[in-house]
């Protein structure tokens, strides 16, 4: 009982070997996989990660049909994290998706705000906004497919046309 006596009073005067963890933050362990960063100018729009994506935190959505100019959209909410869409990216070796070894901060007061995180994030406000904008690209992602889709086929369709009065004609 002395000897358990001793070692207490000891504790009270030494380093405590516990992290304080809400008042610090806690170190992230080494192979943490975080956020998923996007570098716009590397990307080839190739759709990979957005279709290998688990739970669909990655769109695409083509706000130019003509050029099939793209955005890249991520929802840093309702991604898992398990870095699919990093090890698909053909240009993941020059950095256009990489995975940061930080989490992202809670949706508290504010959004948080980067370019590498894509337009939406960007373009949103208030925090209570992001389900409801998210809920809304998704479906102009799809309609936006839907009339590139139609876009190319009458561009198909014009060509087999031409071609067709160019062999008439010859």
């Amino acid at each position: 009982m002395v000897k358990m006596f001793i070692e207490s009073f000891k504790n009270l005067f030494s380093k405590p070997e516990t992290v304080k963890y809400p008042f610090e933050p806690f170190p992230e362990p080494e192979g943490f996989r975080g956020t998923i960063l996007y570098n716009e100018e590397l990307c080839i729009f190739c759709d990979k990660c957005e279709n290998v994506c688990p739970p669909g935190a990655i769109l695409f959505e083509i706000v130019d049909i003509e050029t099939n100019k793209r955005e890249y959209n991520y929802n840093p909410y309702l991604c898992i994290y398990c870095g699919a869409c990093v090890d698909v990216c053909p240009k993941a070796d020059e950095g256009c998706l990489t995975q940061a070894n930080t989490r992202t901060k809670p949706l508290g007061e504010e959004v948080v705000k980067d370019k590498k995180l894509g337009y939406l994030m960007n373009r949103i406000t208030n925090p209570k906004e992001v389900e409801k904008a998210w809920s809304e690209l998704e479906i102009r992602a799809k309609e936006s497919r839907e009339k590139y889709a139609e876009y190319k086929k009458q561009q198909r369709m014009k060509k087999r046309a031409q071609a067709q009065t160019k062999k008439e004609n010859s």
